[in-house]
């Protein structure tokens, strides 16, 4: 039986079984250079390092495996709404008494969802918070099988929040630093009171910097660069636009400049239609018209399709009652539909760090 207090269920008065299932922003101080270099240097030359912090793409294994371990939990609580649904539609009708019974006997008696072994059940458990935030599966019976999975969730972060945090706290630091450069300047304070605090905004500022370019690269990573696949890199390569690797030895390039290049692809292939289109008039025969079409669906429509995805990442209708009426009988108008496409995905603009799946047995 599971013993998790977060996530184990229960049944209230009505016979029904319940489920119930501070932004931080962390900063690693960098070593600085000497005060009197920091003096003649300006805060953007700090940029040229390197980020302290580096963004992974999403592990596919990663997302497999927690995926399976919520179709488990999913499967083991199924079992408990199901007999939940058998209490309810019993005839006769059993009295709430009987219901927290069976619901207590059904508790002590369940049976592990990976072995189907009893009494004692799957433990499914979470705990910890942000990076330490982990969910657990073991079989509970007292003969355990090899029922064991850990799975840590990492900690989200909302790349757009962050990014303007940074750089709220990079122009405040920047302020900061002119008002002791003044001060400094025009012995307006104690020189060695002033070099002490200078040093230390200049501390802050070369952090937030760092965090800061940071998450805008992570943002332009998987929002504004597109790594082409052997095909569209051999379409490149047709179309004289040279991509060169980069340092991963990855094709690279920016969103704008593979939608321009398409966009051209595509007015070259419209133009061969249209000569086809053309041709087929000259000589209307079912070979024309069937290659006419084939060209259409197999040449054109794909690279359509590729040109929208990439700049509406979401497409959708939004339903709008329309509570008007018309006429003499004051008929309802219909809905309003308002066509909403979203340059960026939401779940691209967002990271996770610390993720990993630390034991995975069955």
């Amino acid at each position: 039986m599971s013993t998790s207090d977060d996530e184990s269920p229960s049944i209230n008065e009505e016979g029904t079984i319940n489920d119930k299932s501070s932004k931080t922003y962390e900063i690693n101080t960098p070593e600085m250079d000497k005060l009197t270099s920091l003096m003649n240097s300006s805060p953007e030359s700090s940029v040229s390092r390197s980020p302290s912090r580096s963004i992974e793409k999403n592990d596919d294994k990663f997302q497999e495996k927690l995926n399976h371990y919520y179709k488990l939990k999913e499967d083991y609580d199924q079992k408990l709404r199901d007999a939940h649904k058998m209490w309810n539609n019993s005839k006769p009708p059993i009295s709430l008494e009987k219901k927290k019974e069976n619901y207590q006997k059904f508790m002590i008696n369940r049976k592990c969802i990976n072995c189907g072994n009893g009494p004692g059940g799957t433990i499914f458990s979470q705990s910890g918070s942000g990076e330490l935030r982990k969910v657990v599966a073991i079989c509970g019976c007292e003969q355990k099988c090899g029922l064991n999975i850990e799975i840590y969730m990492g900690q989200t972060a909302y790349l757009p929040e962050y990014i303007d945090y940074f750089k709220e706290r990079v122009e405040e630091l920047k302020k900061e630093l002119t008002e002791y450069k003044l001060d400094l300047l025009f012995n307006l304070r104690d020189e060695e009171a002033v070099l002490t605090e200078f040093r230390t905004i200049k501390e802050q500022l070369t952090e937030n910097l760092d965090n800061l370019v940071t998450y805008k690269k992570a943002y332009s990573t998987q929002n504004e660069e597109i790594e082409l696949g052997p095909r569209t890199f051999e379409l490149f390569n047709n179309l004289k636009e040279e991509v060169k690797p980069n340092e991963n030895n990855e094709y690279v390039i920016s969103r704008k400049r593979y939608l321009d290049v398409m966009q051209k692809h595509l007015n070259n292939l419209i133009s061969t239609f249209k000569k086809k289109t053309l041709d087929y008039k000259k000589e209307p025969t079912q070979a024309n018209l069937k290659a006419n079409f084939e060209f259409l669906t197999r040449e054109i429509q794909p690279v359509q399709d590729s040109i929208r995805d990439e700049k509406y990442h979401v497409i959708y209708l939004e339903e709008i009652d329309n509570d008007s009426k018309k006429g003499f009988k004051k008929e309802k108008q219909m809905e309003i539909f308002h066509f909403n496409p979203s340059r960026y995905n939401i779940e691209n603009e967002m990271i996770t760090s610390g993720n990993k799946v630390t034991r995975f047995e069955m």
